[in-house]
């Protein structure tokens, strides 16, 4: 009799201790969507049309990551006319020279380009297009702002 109570009691001691790990491990968890902050996106779409860049001007956060989607029937290149300096993370098709002027390689319909913002202030960007008109192609170009603040 009394070693059944002892191994009764070794068995709830054990479950016990247990318990209150899991209880302890549960508590200190922190699931992926809490540990990662959200990270804010915009998108600005470009379209063959006279106002071809929605929304402009856009104003963001520091830290918001931007989208350009061509929703152009041809290809299109975005270049910034005001210096960026250092973007916060890889931009996606964007391409710097070595004093921070950023810009696209071309970007095919329904293609994209992202870049994310540090420094506060107003960047200008141009979207050029190359229209076929018949036999002959023209460019044209689009003036687009994004304010960036904190």
């Amino acid at each position: 009799m009394f070693s059944s109570r002892k191994g009764f009691l070794i068995t709830l001691l054990f479950s016990s201790f247990m318990v209150i790990v899991c209880l302890l491990t549960f508590q200190s968890t922190v699931t992926a969507e809490e540990a990662v902050p959200k990270e804010e996106v915009k998108t600005i779409t470009l379209k063959q049309e006279p106002a071809g860049i929605s929304p402009n001007p856009l104003k963001v956060k520091l830290g918001t990551t931007i989208v350009w989607f061509n929703s152009d029937p041809g290809p299109i290149t975005v270049k910034f006319i005001d210096k960026l300096g250092i973007a916060c993370k890889v931009p996606v098709n964007f391409y710097a020279d070595i004093w921070g002027n950023y810009e696209t390689a071309a970007i095919p319909q329904a293609g994209t380009a992202s870049i994310c913002f540090i420094y506060k202030g107003t960047y200008k960007y141009e979207v050029k297009r190359l229209l076929k008109e018949g036999e002959a192609a023209k460019e044209e170009i689009s003036t687009g702002t994004i304010i960036a603040e904190e």
